[in-house]
């Protein structure tokens, strides 16, 4: 079950769909959300600072601050509608250090809510949706820049090869999978090709045993496997789409697989991962 859902608050108010996003998916599973809206320290600290470098010091803080009480303004006034409890937290931190305090923070969470990375602050959203599915021991909900604003998983799909993110990522959809009307097991012939037989463990039955009603897809690759996942969103359409996540973290730097890292910059809908 999901109860309690977590959030990192996007600074700018252009293209956020990720705060209604939330806002609609705690009202949609009657969850707590607690928004995280993080306030930048600036990148560079001087050891004498002048006049001038503590008039750009207090400019950059009351900016900061400014843009974090947008953003919680944004999630009160989309939380309105929903009957749901919520709260907010505005953290001072070096910008470097934002993505390990959220996946801190989303670890006492069910589920937490990232945005895609954009142009803007988009090297910093890139990290903090990365520690969240890495760090958190929780899955991430990657939500795109074109999703609608109103969360309705009727249609799901699932990209199953077989590996443990695969598997993690259905565990943590399975809230979702049960109140899907129509759910996709999605495999990839070219690439890593699923096992013909799965015996027990195959997951369709595994499914099914869960009271789902699963449709098995199979998908040529193309081009590449990213090209052929986001052709098959585009004409599927899901509501939904369910994934592991390969990658892994040294000295604090984030490696994705390329299959991942490819998703999160090219997906166009919501995106639950897991690692």
């Amino acid at each position: 079950m999901i109860k309690d859902i977590v959030v990192n608050l996007p600074l700018s108010q252009k293209s956020d769909r990720t705060t209604a996003f939330a806002a609609s998916l705690a009202g949609y599973f009657g969850a707590h959300l607690t928004g995280i809206a993080f306030m930048y320290w600036p990148l560079f600290v001087c050891v004498q600072m002048g006049v001038a470098e503590e008039q750009f010091i207090k400019e950059h803080d009351a900016a900061a601050k400014q843009a974090a009480d947008a953003a919680v303004d944004r999630l009160a006034f989309e939380i309105r509608r929903e009957p749901v409890s919520w709260n907010s937290h505005q953290i001072s931190v070096p910008v470097d250090e934002a993505p390990d305090r959220f996946a801190e923070i989303a670890r006492a969470f069910d589920i937490a809510v990232v945005s895609q990375a954009e142009a803007e602050n988009g090297a910093i959203d890139s990290l903090i949706a990365q520690a969240a599915l890495f760090q958190s021991g929780h899955p991430a909900l990657v939500v795109p820049h074109n999703s609608i604003l109103r969360f309705r998983p009727d249609r799901i799909a699932i990209l199953w090869d077989g590996s443990v993110p695969a598997t993690r990522a259905i565990v943590g959809a399975m809230p979702f999978l049960h109140r899907a009307q129509s759910i996709d097991l999605v495999s990839i012939t070219g690439e890593r090709d699923l096992r013909q037989e799965l015996g027990g463990a195959d997951m369709c039955k595994h499914l099914s045993r869960h009271g789902l009603k699963i449709e098995p897809k199979r998908l040529q690759m193309t081009n590449d496997i990213t090209a052929t996942i986001l052709n098959y969103v585009a004409e599927a359409r899901p509501d939904l789409l369910v994934m592991g996540a390969f990658g892994h973290s040294r000295f604090r730097e984030f490696v994705l697989g390329g299959a991942t890292r490819g998703l999160l910059e090219g997906m166009t809908v919501p995106t639950l991962m897991s690692h």
